[in-house]
């Protein structure tokens, strides 16, 4: 229940592809360039950016030398904001909403959905914790502690 998606891992990653290109003054990342620097199928990536187009996170540049670009600076794009986005909490944690109770013939009186919802409001607070400017800001400092 708790488990995210591949959708949600290809997004943060294709996300953060465009976070270290935003910080190296890098306008735009074709598809491309995506798919190999993070190692996602293609088909499925394109699908990916295309929600992500929808949400408000990324935009595309058209035209021959195209691609695809950030819609707002990565310290203003929460890990939560992607994995929000790709997955539907709803659907997932069908014993938390009570018009889905007719789905569950012991709705009004398991305990359990009241741990699965600490659970789940325990994990979207660690992922709302991170901006993608910070993994960029840890790959920088990770890569400066590897040198010294």
């Amino acid at each position: 229940m708790l488990d995210l998606s591949t959708k949600s891992s290809y997004a943060t990653r294709a996300v953060y592809e465009l976070s270290r290109a935003w910080n190296r003054g890098v306008e735009k990342l074709t598809l491309k360039e995506i798919v190999s620097k993070q190692d996602v199928p293609l088909d499925y990536m394109e699908k990916l950016l295309f929600q992500l187009k929808r949400g408000g996170i990324v935009i595309t540049i058209r035209g021959k030398n195209g691609g695809y670009a950030l819609a707002k600076s990565p310290s203003e794009i929460k890990i939560s904001d992607i994995t929000t986005l790709m997955e539907n909490p709803v659907k997932r944690l069908n014993c938390l909403v009570k018009e889905n109770s007719k789905k569950c013939d012991i709705f009004d009186y398991c305990m359990i959905k009241y741990v699965w919802n600490d659970a789940y409001v325990a994990m979207n607070k660690a992922l709302s914790k991170y901006t993608f400017q910070d993994l960029v800001d840890m790959e920088s400092k990770y890569a400066a502690q590897v040198k010294s």
